[in-house]
């Protein structure tokens, strides 16, 4: 079974990302500028679903809470305070920001299940990033906002690292995505692409961290939400990150089963100007392009 290896200390980025290509999971934990990270979303929690977030259920309904997860969402992408301390969170496990893109910070809430959860609050299926972005040096990013249970929380399949999972990524599209749920157009066109069959729990790692902490793994790693059969709301922070350089030179997690037919690299913008990493790689495959029309 893979272990997740804690960290204490900063750890260089290549050699992290080059453990992370490979399959590893890492947490970082004791960081500050996590703590600090942690608590600003907390009070956002506050505002949005009452003064104790993980009983909002018993207050609040279904479309409520999914109301208030998107105008949550909203304000979020629009705080640059909430960037700056992500971006200081990054520097503080040794991360270059000049090469990093990223796709912005989310919080999710998954109440106890009702069987009625919105966009925005139902459990995610199992899957792979890497499905729908095709962008196999993505790194996620997962950590509590308050304390979880085996019921409450992630879970990774790390022995389908390098398996084929059967799964539906050649029949997604992500403009088709985004046009079908601005305009409504095509009621439940998945949000991404996930696992044709559920993988068996006896290979399950169960994700056990407290608020603070910061897990660390790759967007290739199949994962899902625990179905939350507990009586309290699940909050957690997510985001996804790539390194320019490694993806310009081709590193990054094995490509095992993904047939997506298009990249979604216009989701990441330069951490700090905020270019798209789309045009980057339009750039480098005209530059590619170039250089094999010169041979």
């Amino acid at each position: 079974m893979t272990a997740l290896y804690q960290l204490a200390t900063p750890l260089p980025e290549a050699e992290r990302n080059s453990r992370i290509y490979q399959g590893e999971l890492i947490v970082f934990r004791g960081f500050d500028a996590m703590g600090q990270l942690t608590d600003r979303l907390r009070a956002y929690c506050v505002d949005y679903f009452g003064d104790d977030p993980t009983r909002a259920h018993q207050s609040m309904s279904s479309p409520e809470i999914d109301r208030a997860a998107e105008n949550l969402h909203a304000a979020i992408r629009k705080d640059d305070d909430v960037h700056l301390a992500w971006r200081q969170v990054l520097a503080a496990i040794d991360t270059d920001l000049n090469e990093t893109y990223g796709d912005g910070v989310v919080i999710r809430v998954q109440p106890p299940r009702s069987g009625s959860e919105g966009e925005r609050t139902e459990p995610l299926r199992a899957h792979r990033d890497t499905w729908g972005s095709n962008l196999q040096a993505q790194i996620n990013w997962w950590a509590p906002l308050y304390d979880t249970t085996p019921e409450r929380t992630l879970v990774l399949f790390p022995s389908f690292f390098s398996r084929i999972v059967e799964n539906d990524s050649d029949d997604w599209n992500f403009q088709d995505m985004v046009q079908a749920h601005r305009e409504k157009s095509v009621p439940g066109y998945p949000l991404l692409p996930t696992a044709a069959r559920a993988p068996g729990w006896d290979d399950a790692l169960v994700v056990s961290l407290l608020p603070g902490d910061l897990l660390c793994f790759s967007g290739a790693h199949l994962h899902a939400s625990v179905p939350n059969t507990t009586n309290l709301t699940r909050l957690s922070f997510e985001t996804r990150t790539v390194n320019c350089h490694d993806m310009a030179g081709g590193a990054g997690a094995p490509n095992m089963d993904g047939l997506a037919p298009y990249v979604t690299s216009q989701i990441f913008r330069h951490l700090v100007s905020g270019q798209k990493l789309g045009k980057l790689a339009a750039v480098a495959a005209s530059d590619k392009l170039n250089s094999q029309k010169k041979t």
